[in-house]
Formats: C-alpha cells, structure tokens, sequence
C-alpha cells in the first residue's frame, strides 16, 4: 500500500472533521449573507429590491454547506499534505512583480514573476523559465505598441 491509501479520516461522532469544517464555515457564511441581506429593502414582485440576491445568495450557500457537512458521514477524504513551496514561491512571484512593475518597469517585473514562480515546480528548468519571459515580454511589447494610447505600461523604468 502508498502512503496515501494508509491514511484515515479523522472523525468526529461521524462526521468526517474535513467535510465538517468546510460545510461549517460555507454554511456560517450563508446565515451571515442572509442576515445581512436583512437590512436591505425587499421590494415587491413587481419592483425587486437590493436584498433579493444576497438573501438568496445566503440561503443557497447555507444549504451548500449543510449538504457538505452531511455529505461528510459517509466521506472518506483525507487532508492533502500542503505544498509549502508553491505556495511561497507563488506569492513571493506576486508580491515582487507588484513592488516592482512601476519601480523597475514591466520587464524586470515580468522577469521575476515568471522565475520565482518557476521556483514552485520541484523541476526548475532555468532556460524554459527565460525562453518564456523574453516571449511574454516580446507580446506585452506587441501589445503596448499595438494599442499605443490605450494600453499604457511602462515597459523600463522612467519611461
């Protein structure tokens, strides 16, 4: 047996404690979006009001989340291990391409956005990762020259 077929659900009287948490947190979202939606007029049938969607909105997701928590009796999902790298290489990628894109120019910025976000792969391939950056450079090239007036990044810095 793999590792992943070995591991149980972890279970709370029944309930799955996975299915049980997200079905919670869906369904407490939805009695809030109701609740809100409370304070908005209704209208009539003729000429709806404001809380119509939301209260809706509410109403679906809390019977979401309650078929969720439901759902988690017979459930046999298991948490997956979280991929820590990913998810550090993707938002320090987002975090360094906001800081940068109107200090240093989109180019820099683009540059460090695809290699750091190239760092979530266990597989980093440096020249793929910069055969793709010059292309995505060369396109928002294309594009800012091609909608001059309406597209307008600074493709260097103090430009």
């Amino acid at each position: 047996m793999t590792p992943e077929e070995e591991r149980v659900p972890h279970r709370i009287a029944g309930f799955n404690t996975l299915e049980l948490a997200a079905g919670l947190i869906i369904l407490v979202l939805g009695v809030i979006v109701a609740a809100e939606s409370l304070t908005y007029p209704f209208g009539t049938l003729r000429n709806v009001g404001p809380a119509i969607f939301p209260m809706l909105l509410g109403i679906i997701l809390a019977a979401l989340g309650l078929t969720i928590i439901l759902e988690g009796r017979v459930s046999l999902a298991v948490a997956p291990a979280v991929p820590w790298r990913a998810i550090l290489a993707i938002c320090a990628s987002l975090a360094s391409f906001a800081l940068l894109i109107d200090r240093a120019g989109a180019y820099v910025a683009i540059f460090a956005l695809i290699f750091l976000a190239g760092l979530a792969d266990r597989t980093f391939r440096p020249v793929t990762l910069l055969i793709v950056a010059f292309c995505l450079c060369a396109f928002i090239t294309a594009l800012v020259m091609g909608f001059r007036g309406i597209v307008n990044i600074d493709l260097l810095p103090g430009a």
